[in-house]
């Protein structure tokens, strides 16, 4: 440090008699005023000067180590990096080391970067109607005696942990890796367990990137399905998760290929295995195939897309894609899995984007389509005595508005639906659990999110949801949800 303590004190004291001899009236005030900074600036030089004194303890620790490997007469080999004692007097490198000592505060057991992120959530809500869950509702059912026809409550449980580390390079690749947990595994028979929430596994990742590949491997949402509408109350499950959102955090590895057609717009090429899941309940304890894992065959699935979104003229993303898998229950044959999916992406100038998915397909219950049912059983009680797949459809579009910056709404419509000449191929048709199946599942929300900064959000959010059996009667319900969250 070239300039001393001293110095600094007699500078800001020659101000203070200039600022006298010029307004007298005012002298109270500015002497308050250079009292205060003069506090904060012995703080940071205090600061300042415990940093350096750490990095010179460690820049002494690499000199000590340096004369251990090569001791007197060994001349250490020609180097082009700085000297501990040349770095020790260095200004520069050790004001750029003062400030990599704020921004690494994760301890890795790796030599490589780790970084910790999150969202702590709270969600307030209130109810109207019959709704299948309080605090994140998908379905609506008919009033019964006995039961509440509303609710009202408020959770954290919709907190979000993250950690992403950067690796070394591997076959020219820059490799990475990341995962997420939230606390939806759901709540423990205890005391007070509603507000407890237990620990559950979102996504896990490993990544490779070169310039115009990538390979993904571990545990996300399903990469033939990559948009979801804009919504801080639901953030357990997407929104429309029940209404035409194909979604589901699935084991799968992933190849993506990007080609450059022309500037600003890209081919993108996407090709994969995943874990055929299908929507059936696992045991408390151990690991049950599901009928998709029963086959023995992993399911298949790719998407072509152009990518037009980095345009200052009409930008866009438009994608299509499918999905394929086969299932069995018990002794009866194979049934077919399938989907044909689309997505779009367009923004219209800065302050207005329309986006959305649409599918069709067959038996997909373990991706969230047939509002989350694959197939229909004639008989409760002996569910496998015949089975028959479902085919359904659905999709959602959201149009969001930016009128001013830090300010954004959403308003969205989606709807998942089964075909009814598949629901009346038996004359009573049961779920695996017994219940009717459902042949409408519709939900339209609108939110208003503000983010002050980087750090703070608050949105709130009002949904309408519309449920049709295909046995027994439709219902509706209605959910307004109030959150606030902090983001590091």
């Amino acid at each position: 440090m070239c300039i001393s303590l001293r110095s600094v004190l007699v500078v800001v004291w020659l101000a203070s008699i200039g600022c006298f001899a010029q307004d007298t009236s005012n002298s109270a005030e500015e002497l308050a005023r250079l009292g205060r900074e003069l506090e904060e600036t012995r703080s940071e030089l205090a600061a300042s000067r415990r940093q350096i004194d750490e990095l010179r303890r460690g820049l002494e620790e690499l000199r000590n180590q340096v004369q251990a490997n090569h001791p007197s007469g060994n001349e250490a080999p020609p180097t082009t990096e700085p000297s501990a004692a040349v770095a020790d007097q260095d200004v520069g490198f050790l004001a750029a080391k003062v400030a990599e000592l704020h921004q690494d505060k994760v301890e890795s057991a790796s030599k490589y970067p780790v970084k910790l992120s999150g969202l702590v959530l709270f969600n307030a809500y209130r109810n109207s109607g019959s709704l299948d869950m309080q605090d994140l509702p998908s379905l609506a059912f008919p009033s019964s005696p006995g039961f509440p026809n509303g609710s009202v409550g408020a959770t954290l449980r919709q907190t979000v942990l993250g950690i992403d580390a950067t690796g070394p390079k591997l076959f020219g690749a820059h490799t990475s890796a990341g995962a997420e947990i939230d606390f939806a595994g759901g709540s423990p028979t205890t005391a007070y367990g509603v507000t407890s929430g237990l620990l559950r596994l979102r996504t896990a990742q490993v990544t490779l990137d070169w310039q115009k590949t990538s390979l993904h491997i571990g545990q996300d949402s399903p990469f033939f399905s990559p948009l979801s509408p804009t919504s801080y109350a639901t953030m357990l499950e997407p929104a429309m998760a029940w209404s035409g959102n194909l979604w589901v955090w699935t084991p799968q590895i992933e190849v993506e290929r990007r080609l450059t057609l022309r500037p600003h717009s890209l081919l993108v090429l996407q090709g994969g295995l995943l874990d055929p899941l299908t929507e059936e309940t696992p045991p408390f304890q151990g690991v049950v195939p599901t009928a998709g894992e029963a086959t023995r065959i992993p399911a298949l699935a790719g998407r072509i897309a152009i990518d037009h979104s980095s345009a200052a003229h009409y930008p866009f993303v438009i994608g299509l894609a499918g999905y394929r898998a086969r299932q069995r229950y018990q002794n009866f044959n194979q049934i077919d899995s399938w989907t044909v999916n689309s997505d779009f992406m367009v923004p219209f100038g800065k302050h207005l984007e329309l986006s959305g998915e649409a599918y069709e397909g067959q038996a997909v219950g373990g991706l969230g389509g047939g509002i989350w049912t694959s197939v229909v059983y004639p008989e409760p009680s002996e569910p496998h005595t015949a089975v028959h797949p479902l085919r359904s459809a659905g999709g959602w579009v959201q149009l969001k508005l930016k009128p001013i910056t830090r300010v954004e709404i959403n308003g969205a419509f989606g709807q998942d639906e089964n075909f009814a000449e598949n629901l009346r191929f038996f004359p009573t048709p049961y779920m695996d659990l017994g219940f009717p199946p459902l042949q409408k599942n519709r939900t339209e929300f609108v939110n208003l999110i503000y983010e002050p900064n980087s750090f703070l959000l608050f949105a709130v959010e009002y949904r309408h949801l519309f449920t049709a059996p295909a046995i027994g009667e439709s219902a509706s319900g209605d959910h307004l949800n109030l959150a606030a969250g902090v983001r590091f």
